[in-house]
């Protein structure tokens, strides 16, 4: 059987069992994008994709002149120029700019807009983490701190030691920050003081080791998966530090990373991963099962570029629901942050399901992917994609 790269496409399995538009502020076409593609019953949506904030809101006062200040930042005005993290609360987005070197808090709902903070307080904001109550964490590696800010998004302080630590994704584990140290490649766990209780892993090629880990998410029960981009893996830690396994390998097949970064885990217990060299997000089982996996480079607007951060949110639907398709039900938005590329930096999509469709009567394809602990066989070919008019 041929072998199967990952350099374009649509894979799926219909054990997750999605219509697309124009940029936001253009007039929408009718195109639509469902993956997987029909006749597969359609799990996720593509809306829209933007990358320049004008498209949902007006900028405050200086706002302009905050971003653009600077020549060296070189940036337009409301231009989103190289995202990284990127999360959602309360109607709003917040971006992590690595160009400007600032965060984006956009308000989709009331179409306001303003940077997160006063100037002089975010260094280099890399990723951010927002708690249930609203609390914000930013992982700054230019400060080599967290910083934290409220529900009002009004800065509180900063968390960590410079000399110990250059946080570079954090995720929050009942009343514990589970934090990824860059400089040691290690996994720290804090309490929110900031005192480090515990620390594992560390660098190394040796298993339970990592070689260059980038973003953290952590499940109901406690396990920790960490993206290892340079080790082109998901490792599997439980709450003690123990290895459990890893989610794919080193390749270019479905299932497999070269350059993993983004990670979330969905209310469903579905693992959410941005591959940014193959320009793919691939969705797994947290037992490490393939579920479904899409995008492609280009220019089209739902093409992705070096896909880096992931969030999900139902606070922002109504903002977007102009985009989604009259039979799709939207469970939440998936929003995907692209660092680079030739396509939008924003892209959004809808997760949920048919109005009208039996999904009951959707049978399981063969799995193409292994248990988290298993070793990596190469998958098995996955369907290639289609797009509708």
């Amino acid at each position: 059987m041929k072998r199967r790269t990952m350099s374009k496409g649509l894979g799926l399995l219909v054990l997750l069992a999605a219509a697309g538009c124009d940029p936001a502020g253009q007039p929408k076409s009718n195109r639509v994008i469902f993956y997987p593609a029909p006749p597969d019953l359609p799990r996720l949506q593509f809306l829209t994709s933007f990358d320049n904030v004008s498209s949902w809101a007006q900028p405050q006062s200086n706002f302009a002149e905050f971003v653009v200040g600077s020549s060296k930042k070189n940036a337009r005005q409301g231009e989103i120029h190289s995202p990284y993290g990127i999360a959602a609360y309360g109607g709003k987005l917040y971006i992590c700019d690595l160009g400007p070197q600032i965060v984006h808090v956009i308000d989709v709902i009331n179409k306001k807009y303003a940077p997160l903070g006063a100037p002089g307080q975010l260094e280099m904001p890399v990723n951010i983490t927002i708690a249930p109550d609203g609390t914000k964490y930013v992982c700054d590696t230019g400060k080599k701190k967290v910083a934290v800010y409220d529900a009002n998004d009004q800065f509180v302080r900063y968390l960590g030691d410079p000399k110990t630590c250059v946080p570079i994704a954090l995720a929050l584990y009942k009343d514990e920050l589970i934090v990824i140290d860059a400089f040691e490649c290690q996994i720290e766990i804090w309490d929110k003081e900031g005192k480090v209780l515990k620390t594992f892993a560390g660098k190394g090629e040796e298993p339970g080791k990592l070689q260059g880990p980038t973003n953290v998410a952590v499940a109901a029960d406690g396990r920790i998966f960490v993206s290892d981009t340079m080790g082109s893996n998901v490792f599997v830690f439980n709450h003690e530090g123990r290895i459990m396994g890893t989610i794919g390998a080193p390749g270019d097949t479905p299932g497999c990373f070269a350059r993993p970064k983004g990670l979330l885990i969905d209310p469903n217990g579905i693992l959410y991963t941005a591959e940014a060299q193959w320009e793919k997000i691939q969705i797994f089982t947290l037992d490490g099962q393939l579920l479904l996996f899409f995008g492609e480079g280009g220019p089209l607007p739902d093409c992705l570029g070096m896909p880096r951060g992931l969030a999900i949110d139902t606070s922002t639907i109504p903002a977007f629901a102009q985009y989604i398709d009259k039979d799709f039900q939207p469970e939440y938005l998936l929003f995907v942050a692209n660092q680079y590329g030739k396509g939008k930096r924003i892209g959004v999509y809808a997760f949920g399901k048919s109005r009208t469709a039996d999904y009951s009567k959707a049978l399981a394809r063969p799995t193409t992917s292994r248990p988290a602990t298993a070793p990596a066989p190469a998958p098995a070919p996955l369907p290639e994609p289609t797009r509708t008019k």
